[in-house]
C-alpha cells in the first residue's frame, strides 16, 4: 500500500525543486533590474508574472478539488465531498479575486459602487475592506501551517492510514510549499514590524505569499486528485 500512495504521488521534482523558484525569479529580477525595465511591469504589476502564475494555479487547483469532491461522493461518504467542494470554492474565488474577475485581463469599467468603496477601483471585494483582507490570508496562512507542515509530519510518524483527517490532510509533497508559505509571512511581518530596509528583498512579499498559497493549494489538489484516481481504479 505505501509503495502505491508513492508511486501515485507527485514527483519530487515538481514539489521540492521547482518549489523555490518563483521566489527566486522574482529576487533575481528585482536585483538584476536596478533600472526597472522589467521589473515593474512583468514582475510585479496586475498583469505581471506573479500575479497571473497565481491565477493559473489556482484554477487547475480548483478543477482538481471539484473532481475530487465528486469521486469521494460514494466512496467515502459526503464529509470529504464537502470539504473538497469547500477547496474547490476557494481556489475559483481566490482566482477571480486575483483578477477582479477578469477586470485585469479584459478592461472593464468598475461600476459606480466598487469606484466608490473599493480602495483601488477594481471589481473585486478584498480591496473594499483592507483588514477583512488580512484576517483571511492570516486564517489561511495558520491553516496551512497547521495542516501542510503539522498534520502530514505526525502522520508519518504515527502511520496512520485512514479516516477523514488522514484522508484530507495533505501529504509530504505540500510541506516544502507550506514552509514556503510560512517563511515569507514571517519575513513580511519582520520587515513591517521593525521597519527593516533589506536590499535584496526589496519586494512586494505580500503577493509571493499569495503565489505560494496558490502553489499549495495547487499542489495538495492535484495530489488528491492523482490518489484519488488511483483509488477508483482498484
Amino acid at each position: 500500500m505505501a509503495t502505491n500512495q508513492r508511486s501515485v504521488e507527485l514527483p519530487r521534482g515538481l514539489y521540492l525543486w521547482a518549489v523555490p523558484v518563483p521566489l527566486v525569479v522574482h529576487l533575481c529580477v528585482r536585483q538584476f533590474d536596478s533600472q526597472d525595465v522589467l521589473f515593474s511591469r512583468w514582475i510585479e504589476s496586475e498583469a505581471g508574472f506573479v500575479e497571473n502564475a497565481t491565477v493559473l494555479l489556482l484554477l487547475p487547483a480548483a478543477y482538481f478539488a471539484f473532481v475530487v469532491a465528486l469521486r469521494c461522493y460514494r466512496r467515502f461518504g459526503p464529509m470529504l465531498c464537502v470539504w473538497f467542494i469547500c477547496v474547490a470554492g476557494l481556489c475559483f474565488g481566490f482566482a477571480g479575486e486575483e483578477v477582479s474577475w477578469g477586470q485585469h485581463w479584459l478592461g472593464w469599467q468598475s461600476s459606480e459602487f466598487f469606484i466608490e468603496h473599493n480602495r483601488q477601483g477594481e471589481t473585486n471585494l478584498h480591496n473594499i475592506n483592507i483588514h477583512f483582507g488580512r484576517v483571511v490570508k492570516s486564517i489561511l496562512t495558520l491553516a496551512i501551517i497547521i495542516g501542510g507542515i503539522i498534520m502530514p509530519c505526525r502522520q508519518v510518524k504515527s502511520a496512520r492510514s485512514h479516516g477523514f483527517w488522514a484522508t484530507a490532510t495533505p501529504t509530504l509533497v505540500c510541506v516544502p510549499a507550506a514552509i514556503f508559505v510560512f517563511g515569507i509571512r514571517l519575513v513580511e511581518r519582520f520587515k513591517t514590524w521593525f521597519d527593516l530596509e533589506w536590499g535584496f528583498l526589496a519586494v512586494n512579499l505580500k503577493e509571493s505569499q499569495e503565489l505560494y498559497i496558490a502553489i499549495f493549494l495547487f499542489l495538495y489538489t492535484w495530489s488528491a486528485y492523482r490518489r484519488f484516481a488511483t483509488n477508483r481504479n482498484t
